[in-house]
């Protein structure tokens, strides 16, 4: 059990990290990223000034440059996160969608007035393709049709999607929490950057990041996020070493007159070794293939249901072969270890006390 354990945390933590990626690759399209500095990761609150989005806008080399603009908006279910931005170059598969062709989708959304939703907020407010969403817009109470559901990792509270035409036809807020920039042809994004840099400096302190610094942040945010999770795993497999160990020393240290009584019917102490090392070693490698089918039930539990419950997330299933193998090993070695100690002390047991005690 302490192995399958092991064997279900590992792949939930696997498949979350990969869907975590292919996220990332899906919705980071622009080649740099501006924004402005937050006490918060998950969400930022402060805007980039007007003058450092028209200094980003005519700098040389910059392509086009598109903003992002996130809001708490009142609900008939309380508030809810809006976000708009500027489609520019930006397609549907920048979005994976659920239960609904792409174009479709995106059509709905770009020309058609709908809003998308994310899985988490589908999730938890009970509202999918075709349903009607409430906002209360600076126009009073507006209904947006759904046109379709999305899966987003950003936050398990949920976003409504919005169109920038959409938004400010019914809000007045015109401000932007994120840039993004598109790099002309053959210009390096690294000296692009450096000059960015220079032409916002003394107008606002934005954090200019390019599209691989970006990811790997987010990546490394992900990766310490769940290093206590790495910890219960690793006291997951340290368990398993421990009970496989304990539970196979007790059982052949039960088996000692046993043991003897081969002695005195010729067993040599080789033989002993090689008899105990054998059926210990046979007992941890069955213990360890057994848990990986039950470590993979495990998993899927994890997967489809309790982060589904927890979160609203749908995560993509992903067996590491290296966990798999580092389940049965370590049921393997801790069962070799395990047969150490009684097979020292029955080749060196007394045949003939042996005897006398049977």
């Amino acid at each position: 059990m302490a192995v399958a354990a092991a064997v279900g945390v590992g792949v939930m933590v696997t498949s979350f990290r990969q869907t975590v990626v292919t996220w990332l690759t899906h919705s980071l399209q622009a080649d740099i990223y501006v924004q402005p500095p937050s006490i918060m990761q998950r969400r930022v609150e402060a805007v980039v000034a007007p003058d450092v989005i028209a200094a980003l806008r005519t700098a040389p080399g910059v392509a086009g440059l598109y903003t992002v603009r996130s809001l708490r908006v009142r609900t008939a279910d309380g508030a809810a996160e809006v976000v708009t931005f500027d489609v520019g170059p930006t397609r549907h598969h920048t979005f994976r969608f659920k239960d609904v062709d792409p174009a479709e989708a995106w059509r709905a959304f770009t020309e058609e007035g709908a809003v998308l939703v994310s899985e988490p907020y589908s999730f938890r407010h009970g509202v999918g393709l075709g349903d009607a969403v409430q906002l209360y817009t600076d126009r009073g109470p507006r209904t947006f049709r759904v046109g379709g559901v999305y899966y987003d990792y950003a936050s398990d509270q949920g976003v409504v999607m919005m169109a920038r035409p959409l938004f400010n036809r019914w809000f007045d807020d015109r401000q932007a929490n994120g840039v993004a920039l598109y790099a002309a042809p053959g210009v390096d994004l690294d000296g692009l950057i450096g000059a960015l840099q220079q032409r916002v400096r003394g107008r606002q302190e934005v954090i200019i990041r390019s599209n691989r610094d970006l990811r790997e942040s987010s990546l490394e945010i992900f990766d310490r996020t769940f290093t206590i999770t790495h910890v219960l795993r690793v006291l997951a497999v340290v368990v398993a070493f421990v009970g496989v160990l304990s539970a196979l020393m007790a059982l052949q240290l039960e088996r000692a007159r046993e043991l003897a009584v081969l002695r005195a019917n010729g067993m040599t102490p080789g033989q002993v070794w090689k008899y105990v090392s054998l059926q210990t070693g046979l007992l941890g490698l069955f213990a360890g293939v057994l848990a990986v089918p039950l470590g993979l039930v495990l998993a899927l539990v994890l997967v489809y249901v309790i982060n589904k419950r927890s979160f609203g997330w749908t995560l993509q299933f992903a067996v590491p072969p290296e966990v798999l193998v580092q389940a049965v090993l370590v049921a393997f070695v801790a069962a070799l270890l395990a047969g150490l100690y009684p097979a020292w002390k029955m080749s060196r047991a007394n045949p003939a006390l042996a005897l006398r005690q049977e």
